[in-house]
């Protein structure tokens, strides 16, 4: 009886069980439903937000690339103009009778960077004026591809923007007029010195300038019975008033140059190496020893004192036999003129304009 009642009480409870599994079955099953949906949703919303992301930056490059596309197609008429040019002239039947490259004149290196700088401050010049023009075009752009009201506050924000622009560009174009004016009044006084020292070819030496070399450029060499020696030019603006405000004193001993109303060191180093560099390349040349004399030229400079002595002379270069022509002999006529000869190839570079190379000068 007790074994019958047990089965009767198992059978009634196995009915409430199964019921109740099915029904937790059935719920995770709602679940597992909802956050797949909700996973669903959340990767849409995701793709939506990339989409909005591209959008933007495609809205935002339409802004910036259209304007400057228009600007870069208005400087095509200039680019197909000069090249245009460009091939009337190769199709010309003269050219430059010139066969032989020219000597480096005087101030040959800054001229070209005068000629260089002179671009870049036109260029700067050039976007300075078009400043208006650029940020009144990106602010119709802005209205139109992006429907961007007005307001003051955007006005007031690109208006800082310009003015911000405006000072980056005023102060990059002070610099380079600063530097501009440097250079010429560099060049100014390498010709002046330059015009000078050619005078002693009337004396038999020989002149050149402008010698390259691994560190920049020799300013000016002079080959004379007397030796051979590198002359470097340096230009120091003058006080407009003051007494003695034209003369210096060359101090040897402290190895400065003392000003009216400062003291510069003498740049040993720097004509040092430009004469142990000139006399390696010509003793090589040479076959023998050769040995160059390191001179500093201040053109327009009365030097009234010299304390001591150095290893670089300091002159002023007007009149300039006493310093290059003197009684001592160090070269004959011969060895001026093979001298003259290795310097000349070291100068004779600058290459004639508008003129096509043949092929027998191609191989020069």
């Amino acid at each position: 009886m007790k074994a019958d009642e047990d089965k009767l009480l198992l059978a009634d409870r196995v009915p409430e069980t199964i019921p109740a599994t099915s029904g937790a079955v059935s719920q995770a099953g709602s679940d597992g439903q909802a956050i797949t949906e909700c996973v669903g949703v959340i990767d849409r919303n995701g793709r939506v937000a990339s989409l909005v992301a591209v959008g933007a930056i495609l809205n935002w490059l339409a802004i910036v690339v259209g304007p400057t596309l228009l600007f870069t197609l208005g400087f095509l008429p200039l680019v197909l103009c000069m090249a245009y040019w460009r091939r009337v002239q190769s199709q010309k039947t003269r050219q430059n009778p010139l066969t032989r490259s020219l000597l480096r004149s005087p101030g040959h290196s800054l001229r070209k960077k005068i000629d260089d700088l002179d671009i870049e401050v036109n260029s700067t010049l050039t976007a300075w004026l078009m400043l208006p023009a650029i940020m009144c075009i990106y602010h119709l752009s802005d209205s139109y591809f992006r429907g961007t009201p007005e307001s003051a506050s955007r006005i007031i924000l690109e208006l800082f923007v310009a003015v911000a622009l405006s000072l980056l560009i005023g102060r990059a174009l002070l610099r380079k007029l600063d530097e501009l004016r440097q250079f010429r009044l560099g060049l100014e006084g390498e010709l002046a010195t330059g015009q000078e020292l050619d005078q002693l070819m009337l004396e038999g030496c020989r002149v050149f300038h402008d010698i390259p070399f691994p560190y920049g450029n020799i300013d000016h060499v002079v080959v004379s019975r007397s030796g051979l020696f590198t002359v470097n030019t340096k230009m120091r603006g003058k006080p407009k008033q003051g007494e003695g405000k034209a003369e210096i004193v060359v101090d040897y001993e402290n190895n400065e140059i003392r000003f009216p109303d400062f003291a510069w060191r003498i740049p040993n180093k720097q004509l040092e190496t430009e004469a142990r560099w000139l006399s390696q390349h010509l003793s090589a040349a040479m076959g023998e020893k050769i040995e160059a004399e390191p001179i500093l030229a201040l053109p327009g400079w009365f030097i009234s004192n010299r304390i001591g002595r150095g290893k670089v002379f300091v002159i002023n270069p007007v009149k300039p036999k006493r310093f290059f022509v003197q009684s001592r002999q160090v070269f004959s006529d011969t060895h001026v003129s093979q001298l003259a000869h290795h310097l000349e190839q070291l100068s004779r570079n600058v290459q004639p304009s508008f003129r096509e190379k043949t092929g027998w000068e191609s191989d020069l």
